[in-house]
């Protein structure tokens, strides 16, 4: 009888690795899926969503906490709104950057600029960002009533100085919007930590200085 159970359990264990590899194997396959839905999340964002307003709130770990209110209608289309502490607000339109210190009521031309050029440069630099993912991780967590799906991971960005970041996502289960993100970045000097709510804005008005 011992003979036979312990022929039985040998019999049993290369079944039991190969469980265990598989099993390894499921998990590998999903964390490598959870980075790449990172990485597209960090480079595309909300995508070609239309119009959107983004609710922001930045801590400058060691000094002051703003928020302000960003608004886009277009990557070459949209303003800044200082909120706490109110100051200057920004506004960029048909490749000219405007601000405002009377609150959007007129506008004086600060300076021109390639708005292609410039969401191309960002775009690049987020895209080699990406290929540094470390830690991705997804899960579940409720917001607002809903169950939204959360992406996070750790990379590193390099401009002009080397920063240490880890960005978490709260994306709609049924529509893939991006509706909360977290950013923590961390650099020799600098450290902070930015929470954007944001929403869709279909009837978004902005304006539109000569």
């Amino acid at each position: 009888m011992i003979a036979s159970t312990r022929l039985l359990s040998l019999s049993q264990t290369p079944i039991t690795a190969l469980c265990l590899l598989v099993a390894l194997s499921v998990v590998d396959a999903r964390a490598e899926d959870c980075a790449d839905r990172f990485k597209a999340l960090l480079v595309s964002g909300n995508g070609d969503e239309g119009s959107v307003k983004i609710d922001v709130t930045q801590e400058i770990v060691g000094g002051m906490t703003s928020r302000n209110y960003s608004y886009q209608v277009a990557p070459d289309h949209w303003m800044t709104e200082m909120i706490e502490p109110a100051g200057q607000w920004t506004l960029a339109y048909d490749n000219v950057m405007y601000s405002s210190i009377d609150e959007g009521k007129s506008w004086s031309k600060v300076r021109e600029m390639d708005s292609d050029a410039n969401a191309e440069a960002s775009k690049k630099a987020m895209r080699e960002s990406a290929e540094t993912t470390t830690n991705a991780a997804c899960g579940e967590e409720e917001f607002e009533g809903i169950a939204y799906q959360t992406v996070e991971a750790d990379f590193v960005a390099k401009l002009g100085m080397e920063m240490q970041n880890h960005h978490k996502y709260w994306v709609h289960p049924e529509t893939g919007f991006i509706r909360k993100a977290f950013y923590h970045m961390k650099a020799a000097q600098f450290e902070s930590k930015t929470t954007q709510l944001i929403e869709k804005a279909p009837d978004l008005q902005l304006p539109t200085p000569k």
